[in-house]
């Protein structure tokens, strides 16, 4: 297939794009720099100059391809009008084909989750995804698209993602310091190594269902007591952690501080049920300890 593909160069697009490749599709990314077309062309992809936020651009682009994903945003007011100019660009250009569209969302839309969420879990997002059920709601109401929805959990691994602001988190003052965690650390993190959720993402293209929603999670929660106290660990701290004020956390984290907060816990069943996924990296504990994350001595 001829996939166009979003945020080719970021993060997860870093991942995503290979894992398309391998499965033998032929993949366009828009992009906006010079560096960010000689990072998709280096992987294996076409490039197309310009920006997401061009509805003209990204509609004629997806008319010319056999389907569209676009990756995640970073949050906020900003992420919400790029959000929508995306979808706007997309419906269009794949209006009554019956090509896919997969959009991204994220765990944090659910909320606090009261114990084990699923795909049919009520939507509570904190501030800095506020937009997004709003957004999902377009993207399902589509018709004559294979519209499906993809809410990673926190996306870790390659050394990188929001459990890097914890390894180099604040550090308390006393003699022998601990490293500070955000939350009461009872708080749950239900997380996916970065290369599973690319696995999954490609899955998708080939047997989602019109109108499926998958949280691309691997089942493992661990708690931010435990997320802190391995960082502390492989911080050579020996495993000295203490709770950071949370006016101290706000005024760092900002916006971010409420979702780092949150308590949640996922499985990911469903995707392995309905795609056949099998996600197969590190824990995000062991990832911490031992892999991406640990200090190399």
């Amino acid at each position: 297939m001829r996939i166009l593909l979003t945020s080719a160069s970021g993060y997860l697009g870093s991942a995503v794009l290979p894992a398309l490749l391998l499965d033998g599709h032929e993949v366009t990314a828009i992009v906006r720099s010079d560096d960010a077309v000689a990072t998709v062309t280096a992987a294996g992809a076409a490039a197309v100059r310009g920006d997401v936020t061009d509805s003209a651009l990204l509609s004629q682009s997806a008319r010319e391809s056999d389907g569209v994903i676009h990756l995640v945003t970073p949050g906020g007011q900003i992420s919400d009008a790029l959000d929508n100019s995306v979808v706007d660009g997309v419906l269009v250009g794949l209006a009554g084909s019956g090509k896919f569209y997969i959009h991204s969302g994220g765990i944090w839309v659910h909320g606090n989750t009261n114990g084990v969420a699923d795909e049919g879990s009520p939507f509570d997002p904190p501030e800095v995804t506020a937009w997004r059920p709003a957004i999902f709601d377009r993207v399902r109401n589509a018709s004559g698209i294979r519209t499906v929805i993809i809410s990673p959990g926190v996306v870790y691994g390659h050394g990188s993602g929001l459990p890097r602001m914890i390894v180099d988190g604040p550090q308390s003052s006393d003699p022998e310091p601990a490293l500070l965690f955000p939350g009461t650390g009872d708080q749950h993190w239900t997380g996916i190594h970065i290369d599973d959720v690319a696995t999954l993402y490609a899955a998708a293209v080939q047997r989602a269902k019109p109108g499926s929603y998958y949280l691309a999670v691997n089942g493992v929660n661990p708690t931010m007591r435990e997320i802190a106290t391995a960082a502390s660990r492989t911080l050579g701290l020996n495993g000295r952690i203490a709770p950071e004020p949370p006016e101290e956390t706000r005024r760092r984290l900002g916006p971010l501080a409420e979702a780092f907060g949150l308590d949640q816990q996922a499985t990911g069943d469903l995707a392995r049920a309905e795609l056949g996924w099998k996600p197969i990296g590190p824990s995000l504990l062991d990832e911490i300890e031992t892999g991406s994350y640990a200090r190399r001595i």
